[in-house]
Formats: structure tokens, sequence, C-alpha cells
């Protein structure tokens, strides 16, 4: 039987109580497995004194109340929900402690900074993986930052950035977005026609240039240097998943480069950019964030606020238009993106 970490009680048959046990959360009649928490993420800001919230917002844990207030709780996906509770420090308390326990000890909590510091990719946000060529794609995501990370085995880390914002209307064909490959800026353009043969995304490096080219309604060939590399497609509406998968999966990438880094840009167009009758728009929302150093980052006003990753499979993980940036039914491919008038 589950130990009751923490909990509340009341008269009303009606309140909405709290509880917490090393297996479940429980808010009201929300019931969430400890399994579907990011409690690396958690763990890690709790061994420092802090608490972590949303969008990576941190405020230290002697900020929060002895009494009544709200404890943000991260998910896997990076999603995180506000949490009212009628004793702040406590809950925070033994829900960090137990984090710490589940990971393996202070000393695995501190590996697992170790190894996001040297990703230079948050432990807050959520990690997918698919195969390639030559080994496993890691692919991290966050549509509110602007942010995307892409790495696998014997390629540079591939990165893209907003450092002044998204700006889909923009006449600047990259409409904000800034791409790297390794530390290597490169030219990233958008084109979105009337006609949807004529779209395409563009990256170009010196020697090296990929294009991404609407194939059917649902599908896009990306090509290196006219050659091509992979077809990229949409996922389905209605994928049939594990009932256990917490995660949406990545949209099917089919291979045809045994080239590393194709693999790794071919995972960077499909998660960041729409694909068949999209082509050539950008799967992020319209908007500036604060950034430091060129990296984006949730402000404090964003700690104790719904932050919604859209890529997870619950309600919880997703606002109105979610799903991974493909729309609300996963798959109207996009929720924003670049366009420049006619053909």
């Amino acid at each position: 039987m589950s130990q009751v970490l923490y909990g509340e009680r009341s008269r009303n048959p009606l309140a909405r109580t709290v509880e917490l046990t090393d297996a479940v959360l429980r808010r009201g009649s929300w019931t969430t497995p400890v399994s579907e928490l990011n409690l690396a993420a958690m763990a890690e800001a709790f061994q420092r004194g802090y608490w972590l919230g949303g969008g990576g917002a941190e405020r230290p844990l002697e900020q929060l109340a002895d009494g009544a207030g709200i404890v943000p709780v991260t998910r896997v996906t990076g999603t995180a929900t506000p949490v009212r509770v009628r004793r702040a420090a406590e809950f925070a308390r033994s829900l960090g402690e137990l984090a710490v326990r589940q990971c393996g000890g202070p000393e695995q909590v501190a590996a697992l900074a170790a190894q996001a510091r040297a990703e230079d990719v948050p432990l807050w946000m959520a990690r997918r993986h698919a195969p390639g060529p030559a080994g496993p794609v890691t692919v991290v995501v966050d549509r509110r930052l602007v942010r995307v990370d892409v790495w696998g085995p014997h390629a540079p880390v591939v990165r893209i950035r907003a450092p002044q914002g998204f700006h889909r209307d923009s006449p600047e064909p990259s409409k904000g977005l800034r791409l790297t490959v390794g530390d290597a800026p490169a030219q990233l353009s958008l084109r979105k026609k009337l006609r949807k043969s004529k779209s395409s995304v563009e990256v170009r490096l010196p020697g090296q240039h990929w294009v991404l080219r609407r194939e059917n309604t649902v599908s896009s060939w990306l090509l290196r240097d006219e050659r091509p590399v992979a077809l990229l497609t949409c996922p389905a509406r209605r994928p049939a998943l594990d009932p256990n998968t917490v995660l949406l999966p990545l949209a099917p990438v089919r291979h045809e480069s045994p080239d590393p880094l194709d693999a790794v840009m071919a995972h960077v167009f499909s998660v960041a950019f729409g694909l068949g009758d999209t082509t050539g728009m950008a799967r992020f929302g319209t908007q500036r964030r604060a950034v430091n150093g060129g990296e984006p980052f949730a402000v404090d006003g964003d700690w104790d606020r719904p932050w919604f990753s859209n890529l997870g499979r619950a309600g919880e993980d997703n606002d109105p238009g979610g799903g991974d940036g493909w729309g609300a039914d996963g798959g109207d491919g996009g929720d924003s993106g670049g366009s420049d008038g006619g053909d």
C-alpha cells in the first residue's frame, strides 16, 4: 500500500483536496501517476533550494507559504500545472524529497543535471527520441519559447532560436528564426506560396544546402544539394498508441541518407516546420520572449501559471490549437507560419 506523504482533509465532501503518495498525486477527482512527473527536473531545482515552475522559471523555496498557496508541478512532457494546496511549503518539500529519492538520490540527481548542462538543454524540457541511420536522434522543442534542439551520434547539434521573437508576417525570409549547426549560423528562408508546390523551407551553409518541398497533402521531401535525404510525413490525427504512452510521437521520418547530419536535420525540419500542404510554415506562435545570452526564458510571472508544452496526450498538456504544433486535431499542419503572398 502506498504511503501518504502529504494529505489534506475537509469536512466538506465536495472540497478539492490534494494527496501525494509515492505512486500518485491526487487533486480532487484528478489522479496523476508519479511516473508522469518530471521528477529529475523538480529534484534538481529542489536540491539547489528552488522550486520549478512554468517554462523553467524558479522561485526560492523560502518564498513558499506555510499556509495555502500554489505549487507548480512539472510533467515529463514539459507542461507545468499549478496546484493549489493548503500547506504550500510542506507539499513542495514532500514532493521534492520524493523526487530526489525516486531519481536515485542526490548524486544521481547531480549526474542528470550535469548531463543536461552538457546537452545545453534544461532538464524540464521533454526529450523525444527517434531511430536514425547512425543511432538515436534526440528532439527537444518548446513552441512558447520558440526553441528547438536536435542532436544525434556523429553530428553537430542543430538549434533554432528567435532572439527578437518569431514574426510570421515579417518580410524577413527567416521570420526572426535563427538556425545554427554546431557553432555555425545558417541562412534560413521560409517561403509560403499560394501554389503549394512552390512553397519551401531552405537552410544554407557554405557548400551545403537543404530544402523542404511539398510531396503531397501530408508529406514533404527534404533534399540536400538537390538529392532526397528524407521523406517527412504528418503524424496520424489519432495515432494508435500504447495506453501508457504520455508523449506524443514525433512525425514519421523515412531516411534515404546514411549521413548523421541529414538525420538530425530531417528531425529539425519535421518538428519545427509544416509538412505537406503547410510546407513553408513554421509551427510556432507569433510572440517575443525574454532572452539571456541568446537563450529564451520564462519570466517570474510564468512560474505559477499553466505552461502547456502541447507534447502530451493528456488534456492538461495541451491548450486549444496545441497538439505538437499541428493544431487541435493533430492534423491541420500547424498553428502559425510565414507567408510571402502569391506565386
